[in-house]
């Protein structure tokens, strides 16, 4: 075959590739949505600016006791909407926050994403809003926030509530161990669209028919931010048990009642973890939901609402 064959072919592969990922809805061709902007606001939507980071945070105002909701690894205070209901119902003050490079959060790139570095973000964040001995509820990534905040930090947090916490070595998921590879930031950005987030969806949710075209939409929007791939992608590559390890040796020393509720079919952290906080905290109660994944949240929010009230109101 003649040089000139071959480099045509070439070209008409790229151009082909090209194509595909045009009429695909792939990464290169998804509108991304500028910073500060928030489709379909609501009154709760809130902004501040800490340190040249714009946070996106919603407050719903009770006179009863604060209740801080932090989310995972690439989710955001979406995570919450099903269950803020039943919390401000019962009359609590809720809050609930995108960390940096999440939701509709700034997503900086000449900064750190690192466990560490947010939590001493969030702990800003609560400074600023004013905020001592909540009632701490975290998920997946903001449960090992919450567990940092309580050790570095104490006067911040009360009750804890840890849903499929991160915390201890687990083997990463295949989209944080993807992000370790070469130009990860590049390809995903190549490839991500509607797809990705749907297939996402599918390994934290134990019952696939949750996974509704209504919510991939709402985790693909956010995700559709400014650098939102970057930031995901930094973070992922920053997760690091080895450098929380001196902070998951002091799990025990938590004395915070602390309520460990988890999804027995997690495909993300298994339930090994959640046994083990049971048997590292001292003042736990463990909860397990059956046919249940990583965020019972948004899987069965009505039985994690029912739960955390019981827990807070100590019944």
């Amino acid at each position: 075959m003649s040089k000139k064959r071959m480099s045509f072919r070439v070209v008409c592969c790229f151009i082909a590739l090209f194509l595909i990922l045009a009429v695909s809805g792939c990464g290169l061709f998804i509108e991304t949505i500028p910073k500060g902007e928030i489709p379909g606001k609501a009154p709760e939507d809130r902004y501040v600016m800490i340190d040249h980071v714009n946070y996106h945070y919603l407050e719903y105002p009770g006179a009863g006791p604060d209740i801080f909701l932090l989310h995972g690894f690439a989710s955001s205070t979406y995570t919450w909407e099903k269950v803020i209901p039943y919390l401000t119902g019962q009359g609590y003050h809720v809050w609930a926050l995108d960390m940096k490079g999440a939701g509709w959060s700034d997503k900086p790139k000449d900064t750190t994403y690192d466990t560490i570095t947010l939590m001493r973000e969030v702990n800003r964040w609560m400074d600023v809003m004013g905020l001592k001995h909540v009632v701490f509820a975290g998920n997946s990534l903001g449960g090992a926030v919450a567990l940092l905040m309580t050790l570095e930090h104490p006067d911040k947090t009360d009750k804890l509530i840890l849903i499929d916490s991160a915390g201890y070595p687990i083997k990463r998921p295949f989209v944080i161990r993807l992000a370790k590879m070469p130009f990860a930031a590049e390809i995903v950005r190549l490839f991500f669209g509607r797809w990705v987030v749907k297939r996402t969806l599918k390994e934290v949710f134990y019952n696939d028919a949750m996974v509704t075209e209504e919510k991939i939409d709402a985790y693909f929007s956010r995700l559709s931010t400014e650098n939102s791939l970057y930031a995901n992608t930094a973070l992922a590559r920053s997760l690091d048990f080895d450098a929380l390890s001196s902070y998951t040796k002091r799990i025990p020393e938590i004395k915070n009642r602390t309520l460990i509720l988890w999804g027995k079919d997690d495909a993300w952290i298994p339930l090994e973890s959640g046994y083990r906080f049971s048997k590292d905290l001292a003042n736990e109660k463990l909860v397990i939901l059956p046919e249940c994944g990583h965020v019972p949240q948004e899987e069965k929010p009505e039985q994690t609402a029912k739960i955390m009230i019981d827990f807070i109101e100590g019944r």
